[in-house]
């Protein structure tokens, strides 16, 4: 190629609408749906859709130092309230799978094997999830007569809007009182280097499928991307183990008992990993779907046969 123009188009039905009408040769990852690649690839059959798994979570962030979340009863409260199988279906159109704190299989390598992860709190469905969250509210001094107000921060971008939107109806469906309040990106993420918020609605992605990078720029006590404020020397000196840990199997071993201690801290209310769907048209070559949001884009190999 002799170069590469970016579309900056902000509204997410004027950027199919581009798509479409042949204004634009690919769509960028992370924006594109399960649901609108469906509709897309039914208006233009012509159009080549490649599903892939990509290493993006939602989850919920929640800033540990300051009340109500300082208490962890409130916080598993929380975590309790929200189905993440309807998180999958719902806000995501399947184009999701439900993991904890790394992308699950066949995608990722590190993810709780199912059975285990479905026996933890938050996993095993709403049908019990959901009345404990009430319980702990309640004995937190929470209830009808005394709702718990929080009001709820994330980025004006409709991913997270998507997301957002769900998160806050879970909470009210457990007697939370819930104001959502959008920022644009530049406001974003000072607010939560600042830890000038209370709860958001978040997406997270690692640039590879690896405990260390994923484990030390998230959990760590004090790291700066740490935006929970989440701090537990025990899980620390356990990241440091599995990161000097040669043999796999071990690490594994680790990684399994560090993600069962996030889950019981309430470390970060993990929903799912999203999938991603490459879109573009069949006369662009050699754009490979890939898992990373950050790795894709070089198009070194890519041209375009017209």
């Amino acid at each position: 190629m002799d170069g590469i123009r970016y579309l900056i188009i902000g509204e997410r039905g004027t950027r199919l609408a581009a798509l479409q009408a042949g204004r634009a040769d690919a769509f960028c990852p992370l924006e594109m749906t399960k649901a609108m690649a469906d509709t897309v690839k039914k208006a233009v059959p012509a159009l080549v859709v490649s599903e892939t798994g990509q290493l993006g979570s939602d989850n919920v962030v929640i800033n540990h130092k300051r009340p109500p979340f300082d208490h962890l009863e409130v916080r598993r409260a929380i975590s309790l309230a929200l189905d993440r199988d309807a998180s999958a279906m719902g806000v995501r159109h399947g184009g999701a799978v439900v993991g904890a704190t790394f992308m699950p299989k066949p995608w990722g390598s590190w993810a709780l094997p199912d059975k285990e992860l479905r026996a933890l709190p938050g996993y095993r469905g709403s049908a019990q999830d959901k009345p404990e969250a009430k319980r702990l509210l309640a004995a937190a001094g929470y209830g009808p007569a005394k709702p718990l107000h929080l009001e709820m921060i994330t980025r004006t971008s409709p991913i997270y809007m998507d997301l957002a939107s769900f998160v806050v109806d879970q909470l009210r469906q457990v007697g939370v009182d819930v104001n959502l309040k959008q920022m644009d990106t530049t406001a974003w993420f000072p607010a939560l280097a600042r830890r000038d918020y209370l709860i958001g609605a978040n997406l997270t992605a690692p640039g590879i499928d690896d405990p260390d990078v994923y484990l030390y720029e998230n959990f760590k006590c004090g790291t700066s991307r740490n935006y929970t404020d989440y701090c537990n020397e025990a899980v620390d000196r356990l990241i440091d183990q599995q990161s000097q840990e040669l043999d796999r199997d071990k690490r594994q071993k680790l990684v399994w008992q560090i993600q069962k201690q996030l889950e019981s801290d309430v470390a970060r209310p993990m929903l799912g990993w999203r999938k991603e769907y490459f879109t573009q048209w069949p006369h662009v070559k050699n754009l490979v779907a890939h898992n990373s949001l950050y790795n894709w884009g070089r198009m070194q190999d890519v041209w375009l046969d017209k």
